[in-house]
């Protein structure tokens, strides 16, 4: 699997969560990023893995130039709010509310409890001008990302084929919250959405794998057969309580490290 696309959107989770909350009144970046993780979480159907990871950034993005419109400590992302004033925590609750809600229509009943409630807990009024500050921001976002190639319509369903080294649908028995089993690929279309940091979706694109009838890709293979055998594997188990936290909810799990780095 390539993590490029991963760990781009990884850097700017952390971007957001180490420069933003500096003043942000109880950690509302962290916190916000944490709901969000909850609510993709929460979502019917399911995201594949890698479309969770654009909405997290599509919500961090927006946090992002919400807090930096106010306290004016980095170049935005993508919005210059001029004047912009209030709490910094009114902001990033206000452009998360408005990006999950955005993503995740269904759900806009819970989102805005959850809203309504950390304004409460958090003594923040709802005519705090920081709240017009992340409105702005996010609807500067869901204008930017509006037509950036996600789930486009009538997408053919790719199934791979048989021939050798040909991509093919695998029985996913362990993996949490997979598809059904032998089920065509996930979310095909990701690779021509419009990136977040990079110049294009194949800046950092890994070099073809080695020919098939070649001593290489021979060795290669047989690692694969033997490490990921179900049955009498090659794994030590520490290697394989390795593999089954990375085969976990990859949001949840990239998002937690970035808040515990944060912290």
């Amino acid at each position: 699997m390539n993590l490029k696309p991963h760990l781009t959107v990884t850097l700017i989770i952390l971007t957001v969560l180490f420069i933003a909350p500096k003043n942000v009144h109880a950690d509302a970046v962290s916190n916000w990023n944490l709901i969000a993780v909850q609510r993709i979480g929460a979502a019917n159907p399911a995201r594949p893995a890698p479309v969770g990871f654009i909405d997290m950034a599509i919500v961090n993005v927006a946090i992002y130039d919400a807090v930096q419109a106010i306290e004016r400590a980095y170049k935005p992302y993508h919005s210059t709010l001029p004047g912009a004033s209030g709490s910094p925590a009114a902001a990033t609750a206000k452009a998360a509310r408005d990006i999950l809600v955005y993503l995740f229509p269904a759900q806009t009943g819970t989102i805005d409890d959850i809203y309504d409630q950390y304004l409460s807990q958090n003594n923040i009024s709802p005519l705090d001008p920081g709240i017009a500050v992340g409105a702005a921001a996010a609807s500067g976002i869901i204008a930017l990302r509006s037509n950036d190639g996600r789930f486009p319509p009538n997408q053919v369903p790719f199934v791979g084929g048989t021939s050798l080294g040909e991509w093919r649908p695998t029985d996913s028995f362990i993996v949490p919250l997979a598809p059904p089993p032998f089920s065509p690929m996930a979310a095909p279309w990701v690779a021509n959405v419009t990136p977040f940091t990079m110049r294009s979706g194949d800046q950092f694109r890994a070099s073809p794998p080695p020919p098939l009838k070649g001593k290489e890709y021979a060795r290669a293979y047989d690692e694969v057969k033997a490490m990921g055998a179900r049955f009498n594997s090659g794994r030590t188990a520490d290697e394989t309580a390795f593999a089954y936290f990375f085969a976990s909810n990859y949001v949840a799990l990239w998002n937690r490290a970035a808040r515990d780095l944060a912290a």
